[in-house]
């Protein structure tokens, strides 16, 4: 991958001490109002039960959304169309202005793809100029910023026509994106059933990236603590690779949402991985939980959040996030085949990060969540870093098999959370059976494995893979590990 050349203020005749985070005191995402007090101050616009009655108009019914998750959903006069709407702004957390921009305008537009809308009809900049800019800074660094939100527009296949321009202590950049879209180009996030698979398309761990970037270049005490874990240039590439995976775009992701029968999405930013899952569970049609059981983080992240405590919450799922992947339900036949078709598409990995169970609104994090280790290689792709050691299984609970001589795999039933100590394998199922499904031709005529349902000693239903070829089994799942599993 050729990365971007480094931000040099000298190179633009600013002063070499220059650096665009120093001019806020709040950083991207983190600069969220907690959700349990907006909850509160939205109460005025009359609270955040955002799915009213379904309206009535040109003959159809047709669904509306208010306030409380990515965009509203307003129906229209005209009959058959509705407007789908978002605003987001915040405040600058890398020092390259032209990043900056690009990395706000991707963000406002996240929250129209969550919807599963894919084509954005225009938008608007909003932007906050430093009133402790120089005259010199100002000229060099607003012009960057807005070349980079235009130029993501642009990207979406949208443009910018208009916006607002005012001063402000802080420098901030923002916007707001329009679509007008018939009823079959979103996606109500309301249906997700029990069985159901939820898919993460981008890694988290931008703020502690972006945090550790800053506690290096200003050699602080924080960074004399994590140096004992992580190096400089480890930290270096990791902020690199988190300024690029902002500014990529969710678009792939929301085109895929409709291919793959998406039951609905959000996208994971200020509020943390568990706190946009929280918020998404509250406004499912049946009763649901939503329960995750992998972190995909940045290389080199999760290792720095534990070092500092309990500063960034990333393990927990609290760390704020910027522009971050969406959150998504999809159908548990459908899963694997989405997280493959969008590395296909667009090279990026995508991972299975949790299931959707029957229970009463509630979204959480298993004790012991895996954590995925994501690099960005050379190629500019968004991988999974292959694991070094062997992962630690615990024993399995022991199951009633009646050709003991086969190879058995056992899936852990969607009840998990009943029994959070069973090991959690059920997400290398879609992987293997996605392996199976791309052996070559020669293949398909040799049984591999057959699914069936078993019961463990516990009475509990589960599944069981018999493998009527073990060396191709081994094989898979050898490869499987390679990848990492989704």
């Amino acid at each position: 991958m050729t990365l971007r050349t480094k931000f040099n203020p000298e190179a633009h005749e600013l002063d070499a001490k220059f650096r665009l985070t120093k001019y806020t005191a709040l950083h991207g995402g983190a600069c969220k109002v907690p959700s349990d007090v907006l909850n509160r101050l939205l109460e005025e616009l009359g609270g955040i039960d955002q799915f009213q009655d379904d309206q009535f108009l040109g003959g159809m019914i047709i669904p509306k959304m208010g306030i409380g998750l990515d965009s509203c959903v307003i129906p229209l006069r005209f009959g058959g169309l509705s407007l789908i709407q978002t605003t987001d702004f915040f405040y600058p957390l890398v020092d390259d202005p032209y990043m900056m921009g690009k990395i706000a305008c991707c963000n406002v537009l996240s929250d129209l793809y969550a919807m599963g809308v894919t084509e954005c009809d225009n938008m608007l900049m909003l932007l906050g100029i430093s009133s402790k800019f120089s005259e010199k800074a100002r000229d060099v660094v607003v012009p960057l910023m807005m070349r980079g939100f235009k130029d993501c527009a642009e990207e979406a296949g949208t443009t910018v026509n208009g916006g607002q321009t005012v001063l402000n202590p802080w420098c901030l950049i923002g916007g707001v994106a329009t679509a007008v879209c018939q009823l079959n180009e979103f996606i109500m996030p309301n249906n997700a059933v029990p069985g159901d698979v939820l898919v993460l398309t981008k890694p988290l761990g931008t703020q502690v990236s972006c945090n550790a970037h800053q506690w290096l270049e200003q050699k602080s005490d924080k960074w004399n603590r994590i140096k004992l874990i992580v190096t400089e240039e480890e930290v270096e590439k990791a902020y690199q690779d988190s300024m690029f995976i902002m500014a990529r775009l969710n678009k792939t992701a929301a085109q895929l949402m409709h291919t793959h029968n998406s039951h609905g999405a959000t996208d994971v930013t200020g509020f943390g991985i568990l706190g946009h899952a929280q918020n998404l569970v509250k406004q499912q049609k049946n009763a649901v939980n939503f329960i995750i059981h992998n972190l995909p983080c940045i290389a080199k992240m999760a290792a720095i959040a534990k070092c500092c405590g309990n500063t960034f919450g990333l393990l927990q799922g609290t760390s704020a996030e910027t522009s971050g992947g969406l959150l998504i339900c999809l159908p548990r036949e459908q899963a694997a085949k989405y997280c493959a078709e969008i590395k296909k598409v667009e090279g990026h990995q995508a991972w299975i990060i949790g299931i959707v169970e029957g229970g009463n609104q509630t979204a959480k994090i298993i004790d012991k969540p895996r954590v995925i280790e994501v690099e960005t290689l050379d190629d500019g792709t968004v991988q999974s870093v292959p694991p070094t050691t062997t992962s630690r299984r615990p024993n399995h609970p022991k199951a009633v098999v009646q050709e003991p001589q086969k190879v058995v795999l056992q899936q852990i039933p969607q009840a998990v959370q009943e029994q959070p100590d069973l090991p959690v394998v059920s997400q290398q199922l879609p992987t293997i059976i996605q392996q199976i499904e791309q052996t070559p031709a020669s293949m398909h005529q040799q049984t591999i494995c057959n699914i069936t349902p078993v019961t463990l000693q516990t009475s509990q239903q589960v599944q069981q893979v018999i493998v009527e070829d073990p060396q191709q089994y081994q094989h898979m799942q050898q490869q499987a590990q390679y990848q990492n599993h989704h």
